[in-house]
């Protein structure tokens, strides 16, 4: 069988551009990252862009280790509010003239259960084993201990420290929120600025030079398809 030299002369373009474009990818694949442009401006950009991407993502996981720290400490504070209420109620009831010593023995047995349940809960909320209602988180809770059924004005009291505490807590929580959904903005940004720098994804890369052997063996089988003795052999091949 004898192709013609223009056939022929297309064919071997298609290969020899097909190969050179190969080529390329399979150097672009084997490196860690390729930029466009063949200065080292874009190689310190990007790098530099790379650095705060690093560095904000390291913010993001600070700030969510902080969501996490404040919701457990907000947590227990929440239960100690729950558990001062019912010390206001039994101070109440301690209080009423109508029960005997017995019953305020019963009441006064009650509180300091719960009042040492609520010590516990204090001197347990850790995290990464450092205790978080603690003074140095902002988050000082004291005077559980000093907590009397009969007075119900210091009860008061507490109660309301517990319920700034958990403000605190929330404050906490929602600015930490706050600067993680801000950072990965910011990284948006920037990752979106780095791609703009940095050519074709490597898996694009490889779809593309998949395509251009897909291209270049259409091409070729068009070609020996206009070539009538080729494509009389074919005919016959298939008969």
């Amino acid at each position: 069988m004898t192709i013609s030299s223009s056939s022929n002369n297309q064919i071997l373009n298609l290969i020899s551009q097909n190969k050179n474009s190969t080529d390329t990818t399979l150097e672009k694949l084997a490196a860690t990252r390729e930029l466009t442009g063949a200065d080292s401006a874009n190689l310190i950009i990007s790098d530099a862009l790379a650095s705060q991407i690093s560095s904000i993502s390291q913010n993001v996981q600070n700030a969510n280790e902080t969501v996490s720290m404040y919701q457990i400490a907000d947590s227990s504070l929440q239960a100690i509010g729950a558990g001062t209420e019912r010390l206001n109620d039994l101070s109440v009831r301690y209080n009423s003239a109508s029960l005997n010593s017995d019953q305020k023995a019963m009441l006064q047995e009650e509180f300091d259960a719960i009042n040492q349940s609520m010590q516990d809960i204090a001197n347990q909320t850790t995290y990464n084993g450092i205790n978080l209602l603690s003074q140095s988180y902002g988050l000082d809770v004291s005077g559980l201990s000093t907590l009397s059924i009969d007075d119900q004005q210091g009860i008061s009291d507490f109660s309301q420290s517990i319920a700034s505490l958990s403000a605190t807590a929330s404050s906490r929580i929602n600015g930490a929120a706050s600067d993680i959904t801000n950072a990965l903005t910011t990284i948006t940004n920037l990752s979106s600025a780095d791609s703009q720098i940095s050519q074709t994804p490597l898996d694009q890369k490889i779809a593309q030079m998949n395509s251009d052997e897909i291209k270049l063996t259409s091409s070729v089988l068009s070609q020996i398809h206009q070539n009538s003795m080729m494509q009389q052999s074919i005919s016959a091949l298939l008969v």
